[in-house]
């Protein structure tokens, strides 16, 4: 599958987001939650892509989404819609709701998966797919009221911070796909428990967090603050202690690498044949 012709997010580095998850399941299990027609879980992975600072890149994935699996399934004043809203976020990028528009509308639309399969797994399917019926549907444009629960948790009790994870993380990824769509990685707990900050001070929301406190980041794996007192603020904040939570929480943002895989056969059967 050429670059060009890509939906499922590419990116083979190891990224936390906000809450620590690996930034590449989220965008795949974006991706899952809205064949899945799982609303309240698409809006979520995608919220926590675009609070993590990857606001263009969140947009520009949903919208590539939209033009693989939806356009030509759907009729044009609806896709015209979803055009218009991403017109809208390109005058006004401050505009934090048109993100949650786009995605719950495309949650309660059918999709068509025939190109998308064609394209990522070179398999050519005999299932026609027509447009719907061009009757009038339900639209729902987001108010800023709309996001709030998907806005970032912190804590204001110093020293408090890893409540923060039980509190956020409220779905798991979805580890049963990670070998159909290649996803590079897989295992990552010594990196989640020993060595998080490194990792997520790769996503804006952690980077910018260390710079305010007079920190940055160093080549050997290491996060350092000059200010020993900047330290313990930070820390006192920050510190999410993935190391400590349970293992229920863990797993949400880990998942189980020991989970059986979904095969290409098992997806066509969920995805195109029974919709």
């Amino acid at each position: 599958m050429s670059q060009s012709e890509e939906t499922i997010y590419d990116g083979s580095e190891l990224i936390f987001t906000r809450y620590l998850y690996s930034k590449e399941d989220v965008m795949r299990s974006l991706f899952i939650a809205l064949l899945n027609k799982e609303t309240d879980e698409a809006l979520f992975w995608a919220y926590e892509i675009y609070y993590s600072g990857f606001q263009e890149e969140m947009m520009e994935y949903v919208v590539r989404i939209f033009h693989e699996i939806y356009e030509k399934r759907n009729s044009s004043q609806f896709c015209e819609f979803i055009l218009n809203q991403y017109a809208k976020w390109l005058d006004n990028r401050a505009d934090d709701s048109i993100i949650g528009t786009i995605v719950w509308n495309l949650s309660k639309s059918h999709y068509d998966l025939n190109q998308f399969i064609e394209n990522y797994f070179s398999i050519t399917l005999n299932v026609m797919r027509t447009a719907d019926p061009k009757k009038r549907k339900l639209r729902l444009i987001f108010k800023e009221t709309d996001i709030d629960k998907y806005k970032t948790v912190v804590t204001n009790e110093p020293g408090k911070a890893w409540k923060v994870l039980p509190q956020a993380c409220k779905y798991a990824v979805h580890p049963e796909i990670r070998s159909l769509f290649q996803i590079t990685n897989i295992d990552f707990r010594k990196e989640y428990c020993e060595n998080w900050l490194f990792y997520a001070a790769r996503s804006p929301i952690w980077c910018d967090r260390i710079i305010s406190c007079g920190g940055f980041v160093v080549d050997n794996e290491k996060v350092k603050v000059v200010d020993e007192d900047k330290t313990e603020e930070f820390y006192q904040l920050y510190n999410y202690e993935p190391d400590e939570q349970s293992p229920e929480i863990q797993e949400k943002s880990i998942g189980n690498c020991d989970i059986p895989q979904m095969s290409i056969e098992d997806f066509i059967a969920k995805y195109v044949n029974h919709v």
